[in-house]
């Protein structure tokens, strides 16, 4: 069980992206296969209120030069949506998202990877920084020359503010699952703990990832940080 909770990059199985999410955002899966020789690697997540929308952005640095981008587009599932229809070969198609690859050349990939400078990527991560599913949140991660990197940004934020709807901007062109990305705005924030001492009304409500910066990543947690 804790090793299928390891995560192993971008995934449209919705039970494997469920047990694996936490880590993903986190870039673990990058971080433990990074070292010198390895292709250049990024990713981004963007969380636009976890039950609305979340976009994953996956790049691989190519020898030729540019890089391949895979990008999901996760929503609520439409059960209705013709283009995912409920089916016996793929029942799961609602709750798979939207998934689309593209390749950029070597100037796409250098603007790329200035946009991602630009939203303050090259600073230290933010020790401490709460990220909520309920809310918006960006993370990023990258294994560069054999070195690991992360960052992350949470609403609400001077720092994102100034960079997220920048860095969406940057990464429209390459983005083909014809999904729109939910642009960011203000939203409610009870207490984390209001979530977690709500009586269960078998209605099945997910209580919202929460996650903490801490080091170069992330640390995993929905209990005792308020």
């Amino acid at each position: 069980m804790l090793a299928g909770c390891a995560a192993v990059g971008p995934t449209d199985d919705p039970f494997l992206r469920s047990l694996t999410w936490q880590r993903y955002v986190g870039g673990d899966d990058i971080a433990r296969a990074c070292q010198p020789g390895q292709p250049e690697r990024w990713r981004l997540v963007y969380n636009a209120v976890e039950d609305e929308q979340r976009r994953t952005y996956d790049l691989t640095a190519l020898a030729e030069g540019g890089a391949m981008l895979e990008v999901q587009a996760i929503g609520r599932p439409n059960l209705n949506d013709p283009k995912t229809p409920i089916s016996l070969r793929d029942p799961l198609a609602p709750w798979r998202g939207q998934r689309a690859m593209y390749r950029l050349d070597a100037a796409e990939y250098a603007r790329l990877k200035q946009a991602i400078a630009a939203a303050g990527f090259e600073a230290p991560a933010p020790e401490g920084l709460f990220l909520r599913g309920d809310s918006f949140y960006w993370t990023a991660s990258a294994c560069r020359n054999g070195g690991f990197h992360f960052h992350a940004w949470s609403w609400p934020s001077a720092e994102f503010d100034r960079m997220a709807v920048p860095l969406l901007e940057a990464l429209q062109p390459f983005d083909k699952t014809g999904v729109e990305a939910r642009q960011p705005y203000p939203v409610a924030l009870p207490p984390y703990s209001s979530y977690l001492n709500a009586p269960d009304t078998g209605s099945g409500r997910q209580i919202p990832h929460r996650f903490q910066v801490q080091g170069n990543g992330l640390r995993y947690t929905q209990g005792t940080i308020n």
